[in-house]
């Protein structure tokens, strides 16, 4: 599969490779397409500028260090989730 992407996402992602918190490009990409298969399954769905703001968050908390443990994060979306479908109904 080939996929072309943007090049200021190629650049955040290369920036992602080199800090060490992905591999390579593959991971990265296959990391992220997961992440948004899970939100989507959970009922979250977004459009592309809150996804944008929101990445943007997450990137100036990693550069602060601001982070929590990835099962930690999980069962927040989940809980948060849960939540919103139960407001909903």
């Amino acid at each position: 599969m080939n996929v072309t992407l943007k090049p200021e996402l190629e650049k955040i992602i290369n920036e992602e490779v080199k800090a060490g918190r992905s591999a390579d490009l593959s991971e990265f990409v296959n990391r992220a397409v997961y992440h948004y298969i899970v939100a989507h399954d959970l009922g979250e769905h977004y459009p592309a500028e809150e996804i944008a703001r929101a990445i943007d968050e997450g990137l100036e908390d990693l550069e602060k260090n601001d982070v929590i443990d990835g099962e930690e994060a999980f069962r927040q979306l989940r809980a948060h989730s849960a939540e919103r479908r139960r407001q909903s109904a």
